[in-house]
């Protein structure tokens, strides 16, 4: 699409902050960008990680005026191409597709946000930390000697958020699976060393 513009940003950088006006929309070039949340009683919650290819601050094309409703941060030296609001507004009137795909992209989000919310209701923690390891082994997991790596700096912090639950029992789980040989754990570094095991557990196949 013309009238793109490349913004490079330094790994701990920002795209954007949360409540900024939602000016442009971004597709992911390189590096990786982590999508998060401050709640009103000041929590982060780390909503999603974004992989090259994928899509951010698309609510630029819908609802501009109510502003971005996370923070987009570089986890490393990444590049995104922006087109600008009103361009993609103005496009919008001769070109369907683009709201279109906005509210594809919208709904992708509510979706991922519901079943996220199911399973914090029914779901046991086990199953949650095994359903966030998989989804981000989907979007960005690389085969490699010892399994599938999670392409993508990620802590331990950072699952815990995704997946609802605290810093201690995401360490603790992780420890076990590690011991058990589902995983192998490195610094900011996760290889699914038996994804079949961890399905199991996440449709809750393991007691």
């Amino acid at each position: 699409m013309e009238n793109g513009i490349l913004r490079s940003v330094e790994g701990g950088g920002y795209f954007f902050m949360q409540s900024d006006p939602a000016t442009h929309a971004y597709v992911l070039v390189s590096g990786r960008v982590k999508m998060v949340q401050i709640t009103p009683s000041g929590q982060q919650i780390t909503l999603r990680m974004m992989t090259p290819g994928q899509t951010f601050g698309g609510i630029a094309i819908l609802q501009p005026k109510t502003g971005y409703p996370g923070t987009a941060q570089a986890e490393d030296d990444s590049r995104a191409v922006a087109w600008d609001t009103a361009h993609l507004r103005e496009l919008a009137k001769s070109e369907p597709s683009i709201p279109l795909n906005a509210m594809q992209l919208m709904h992708g989000y509510i979706t991922d946000l519901q079943e996220r919310q199911q399973a914090l209701v029914t779901g046991r923690v086990e199953q949650r930390i095994a359903r966030t390891l998989l989804k981000l082994a989907s979007d960005s997991g690389k085969k490699v000697e010892d399994g599938v790596l999670i392409d993508m700096p990620l802590t331990r912090q950072d699952v815990a958020e995704m997946s609802g639950t605290t810093l201690f029992t995401v360490s603790r789980t992780l420890n076990e699976w590690e011991r058990s040989g589902l995983l192998k754990i490195g610094r900011e570094r996760v290889i699914i060393r038996e994804p079949h095991g961890l399905v199991r557990i996440a449709d809750d196949l393991v007691k």
